[in-house]
C-alpha cells in the first residue's frame, strides 16, 4: 500500500473519532493508505491485520474485526460485497473530502452497486443531503411521486466512459438528474420547473418523519421497552474532520442515539397542538437565546432529526441544556459531543435494572460493546 496520504489537524479534536477506541482511530488512518484513489479497499479481518497491525501479536483477528465494526457502525466506512468474486470491500465515505489526489489513477476495485438504497443513502450523506446540481436540500424520507426525491447522477455519463466509482457519482434531485442528462455538458445548469414547491416537500417529509417517531414512542409506552434498530449507529457520520476540505462543510447528518438513562431535568411537555420539535425549539430559545446567535430554523431541524432517530425527548433536552448553558452552537456534531459527556458522567447506581434474563439489544448492545472493547484495549496497554 505505497500511497502518500495526509491527516488533517482537525482529526485529533474530532468529536466522533474521540469516542472511538484508540486502535480504531489508528485503523481509520491506516485505511487512507490501504484505499485506492477512489477510497475503496479490501475489508476482511485477515487483510486488515496483515496490512495495519502486522507487528501487533496481541491483536487477534476477532479484535481487528471489532475495530472494523467501530468504523462501519459510525458510517466512516461503508462495507459492501462487490465484483464477480463477491469480495468483501469497503469505501471510505468522505475520502475525497480530506485527501487531495494528484494524478488520480483509475480505480481497479469494484465500486458498490448504485441500485441498492443503502448505497444511494451513503452517497447522499456524503454530499450532505444536498443536490450537487441545484444546491437545494434533498428530502431524507421518500415523498411519493415527488421530483425532489434522491437520485444518483454521474458526473461523466456512463455512455461517455464514466464509471460508478465514488468520484464520478453525486447525489441529486430526480428532476435535476433528468434535466442534466437531457442537456449538453457545456450548458449552464438551470434548475427545472418541477422543483417548485421544494420547501413544502421538505416540510411534508420532515413532519412525517417526526410524527412517525412520536407515534412510535407513544405506541410503545405501555408495551415492552423499545429496541433500537441495528442501523442507528450508521447515521453517526457527522464528523468535523469529514466535513472540511475544498468542498466545505455542507453535511447535515443524523444524530446518534443517546445513553439510556433518565434526565434530571424535565423535558418539554408533549401535550398541545404544536409539534414537539416546535415546542422544544421555543423553550430552548426562550431560555438561551439572550447573548447567543441561535437560529430557530437550524435548531428545529437538528431537534427534528434527533427525534426521528427515536431519541428520548428527556435525553435530548438534557443535551440541549448542556449546549445552551455553555453557549455552544446546536448542531448534530455538538449534540454528539454532549451525549458523549452525558455518557461519561453516567452513574452506575442510577442504572435501571433489566428484567431477569433480559439482555441488551440494538444500539444499547452496540454501545455496551464499544465500552467493553475500549476497556479491553486499555487493560492491554496497562499490562
Amino acid at each position: 500500500m505505497p500511497r502518500i496520504r495526509t491527516v488533517k489537524p482537525e482529526f485529533w479534536e474530532d468529536e466522533l473519532l474521540g469516542v472511538l477506541p484508540r486502535d480504531a482511530r489508528l485503523l481509520f488512518i491506516a485505511t487512507f493508505n490501504m484505499a485506492d484513489d477512489e477510497g475503496i479497499l479490501r475489508w476482511t479481518p485477515a487483510y486488515i491485520k496483515a496490512q495495519a497491525f502486522m507487528y501487533d501479536d496481541d491483536l487477534t483477528l476477532k479484535d481487528v474485526d471489532q475495530l472494523m465494526r467501530c468504523l462501519t457502525d459510525t458510517g466512516l466506512l461503508f462495507p459492501y460485497v462487490g465484483g464477480v468474486a463477491k469480495q468483501q470491500m469497503a469505501v471510505v465515505v468522505n475520502f475525497r473530502k480530506h485527501q487531495r489526489i494528484n494524478r488520480p489513477q483509475k480505480g481497479k476495485l469494484p465500486p458498490p452497486a448504485l441500485g441498492a438504497w443503502p448505497v444511494r443513502e451513503m452517497y447522499a450523506r456524503r454530499d450532505g443531503w444536498t443536490c450537487q446540481l441545484c444546491g437545494s436540500e434533498i428530502p431524507r424520507r421518500i415523498v411519493v411521486n415527488d421530483d425532489h426525491n434522491l437520485a444518483i447522477g454521474h458526473i461523466r455519463p456512463v455512455a461517455a466512459g464514466g464509471s460508478d466509482h465514488p468520484s464520478n457519482v453525486r447525489a441529486v434531485h430526480q428532476a435535476c438528474g433528468r434535466s442534466r442528462y437531457s442537456s449538453a455538458d457545456d450548458e449552464e445548469f438551470i434548475p427545472p420547473a418541477a422543483l417548485s414547491g421544494l420547501e413544502d416537500s421538505l416540510n411534508e417529509s420532515l413532519n412525517r418523519s417526526v410524527n412517525d417517531s412520536v407515534n412510535e414512542s407513544h405506541a410503545q409506552s405501555n408495551l415492552d421497552p423499545s429496541v433500537s434498530t441495528e442501523g442507528d449507529f450508521y447515521s453517526l457520520n457527522h464528523s468535523l474532520m469529514e466535513g472540511k476540505g475544498r468542498e466545505g462543510n455542507r453535511e447535515r447528518k443524523g444524530t446518534p442515539p443517546t445513553p439510556r438513562q433518565s434526565s434530571g431535568s424535565p423535558t418539554v411537555s408533549q401535550t398541545g397542538e404544536r409539534a414537539i420539535e416546535d415546542r422544544m425549539t421555543d423553550a430552548f430559545l426562550e431560555r438561551y437565546k439572550a447573548g447567543n446567535a441561535y437560529s430557530a430554523r437550524q435548531i428545529r431541524r437538528v431537534i427534528a432529526d434527533t427525534l426521528a432517530n427515536s431519541t428520548d425527548p428527556d435525553e435530548l433536552w438534557a443535551a440541549l441544556e448542556r449546549l445552551g448553558a455553555s453557549s455552544k452552537p446546536v448542531t448534530n456534531g455538538t449534540l454528539q459531543f454532549a451525549f458523549a459527556e452525558i455518557r461519561k458522567q453516567h452513574n452506575p447506581s442510577n442504572v435501571i435494572a433489566l428484567a431477569s434474563g433480559q439482555t441488551l439489544s440494538g444500539t444499547d448492545a452496540t454501545v455496551d460493546g464499544w465500552m467493553a472493547l475500549a476497556d479491553h484495549f486499555d487493560s492491554k496497554d496497562s499490562a
